[in-house]
């Protein structure tokens, strides 16, 4: 959407530059076109259509080929906030979407990384983009631009007003586990609305602006970024569901295509464009610069009073005796884990009964390495890492959810045959809402699998690792190393019948649908 957005301000900018190009190749054909006897036959028969379309495509015409442009904008962000809205009305797979990856969220979080995301997402508040639109405008009376001027005000008016006026109506709940807090619905994020409508606004300007163009791509670039950051910052801190944002960026599409007709009609609009500022070009100017630096301010100083939540892990909910795991696993336990978009992969193969410090000293001890988080740092390097064919013993390994969270904890283990982070041995980790009475030990479940190479996925069309089809040798493995260190193997409980199935990158494995249950010590 953000693309799209781009596309729009570069086409309405430029389209009738790009029709007198595009016009002498296009003409002739057109005139071969309109001489067949079937359109000839339909221009007969409706020439008010006949004069309808033509009236569309005059690019010199106010409501001829801007009005048509723009009009299109409008109903393709219409047809994208309908379908999110749809979707989440419906509760249909961007539902599950929504809450998986707003459960992998808390895997990319550092401090460093929280502090710049609190300063992007104060760029879209509405005190920030006050200032800037007043700003703005006031810089653009200065220079007798009263029709921009007056876009930037109806930027904020018009987006506020429809940010607030949706909230009522839809009443989307926010996420319960934010780290700043919040108090409006969900739906849609006003952060993501004003600041895509503003900043595009202001990249639509640049890019009319006589700027030379090496800064004026800069500048758009930057504005971009800002936008797509905003966006990124309200994900990060756990304030807004994707299909929030992405329902935004669809408004803004149609706020924006209406605010860029506005901007370049061609007939006068004469309570704006004959408005006379009480003061000079060079106050306006002053006034103007003044605002937007405290605009900067504004926003560091809201980030610095930004109040913080702590985040808790819950305590376990449900307490079990040991000897009904050895059962079976509990009713409402899922059996298997799934990918980020609820596609079944590898059922449950370990149930483990211990504290988090017992899961990582007893692996440790045994030879494995916990894994890191995968922060984009991490990820590049991990990357690296496989195309030169080297070691990286605590790359991250790709999410997998259980009952719609990714894995709290990953284990790896290098092959014996080579060192490589292309062949590891490696293990999910989730934790349960389950204790073992009397003491009430978390219940932890697992899956695991041989990475055995490197791939193009053949589902995902990325690079990634290539699983072993056998991963009952790897549940065997870990079995062996654990309880080589101390843990007990209480017995084996019947999670699924044999199956065979595939990875979320489609690889095929099979497996006897046992899990191994192993207390720590």
């Amino acid at each position: 959407p953000a693309g799209l957005i781009l596309v729009v301000l570069l086409f309405l900018e430029h389209e009738r530059r790009l029709w007198q190009r595009v016009a002498p190749v296009i003409r002739p054909i057109g005139v071969l076109a309109v001489q067949q006897p079937v359109i000839l036959h339909l221009r007969k028969r409706f020439p008010r259509l006949e004069r309808f379309l033509e009236r569309r495509l005059d690019p010199h015409d106010p409501w001829g080929l801007a009005a048509t442009v723009a009009g299109i904008g409008i109903l393709l962000g219409l047809w994208l906030f309908l379908g999110v809205l749809q979707d989440i009305v419906a509760k249909d797979p961007l539902v599950i979407l929504n809450i998986r990856l707003h459960n992998t969220v808390p895997l990319f979080r550092s401090t460093g990384m929280t502090w710049f995301m609190l300063t992007l997402t104060q760029l879209g508040s509405g005190i920030v983009l006050s200032l800037v639109c007043l700003g703005m405008a006031l810089l653009a009376l200065a220079r007798q631009q009263q029709r921009a001027a007056a876009a930037c005000l109806l930027a904020l008016a018009g987006t506020g007003l429809l940010s607030s006026i949706l909230k009522a109506l839809v009443g989307y709940a926010r996420p319960i586990d934010a780290i700043i807090r919040v108090r409006e619905a969900s739906f849609p994020s006003g952060h993501m609305l004003s600041a895509t409508v503003v900043y595009g606004l202001l990249a639509a300007l640049l890019i009319s602006s006589h700027v030379r163009r090496g800064l004026r791509a800069l500048g758009v670039t930057l504005l971009l970024l800002v936008i797509v950051g905003i966006g990124l910052s309200r994900l990060y801190l756990g304030v807004h569901w994707p299909s929030d944002l992405l329902g935004s960026l669809a408004l803004a599409l149609m706020v924006l295509a209406s605010l860029l007709f506005f901007l370049h009609y061609d007939h006068p609009i004469d309570w704006i464009d004959t408005f006379k500022p009480p003061f000079g070009a060079r106050v306006l100017r002053m006034a103007g610069r003044s605002v937007l630096l405290l605009a900067l301010g504004a926003a560091a100083v809201l980030t610095i009073q930004t109040e913080m939540v702590p985040i808790r892990m819950p305590p376990a909910a449900h307490s079990i005796a040991l000897q009904a795991l050895q059962v079976s696993l509990p009713a409402d336990l899922p059996l298997g884990s799934e990918d980020l978009i609820g596609g079944r992969m590898e059922p449950i193969s370990l149930v483990f009964v211990g504290a988090e410090e017992d899961l990582v000293e007893s692996f440790v001890r045994a030879g494995w390495m916990l894994a890191d988080l995968p922060t984009p740092v991490r990820i590049v390097q991990e990357g690296l890492a496989a195309l030169r064919n080297r070691p990286d013993p605590t790359g991250p390994a790709t999410p997998a959810y259980f009952a719609d969270r990714p894995q709290n904890l990953t284990f790896e283990k290098p092959d014996a045959g080579s060192s490589s982070i292309r062949r590891r041995h490696h293990t999910r980790l989730w934790k349960t809402a389950y204790c073992i009475a009397p003491n009430c030990r978390p219940v932890w479940v697992g899956t695991a699998s041989f990475d055995m190479g490197m791939e193009l996925s053949q589902r995902l069309h990325l690079p990634t690792h290539r699983i072993d089809p056998a991963i009952d040798n790897e549940r065997a493995m870990i079995v062996s190393d654990l309880v080589g260190v101390g843990a007990t193997k209480e017995g084996r409980v019947a999670v699924s019948r044999p199956l065979h199935g595939f990875n979320a990158a489609g690889d095929p494995f099979s497996t006897d649908g046992h899990a191994v249950v192993l207390v720590l010590p």
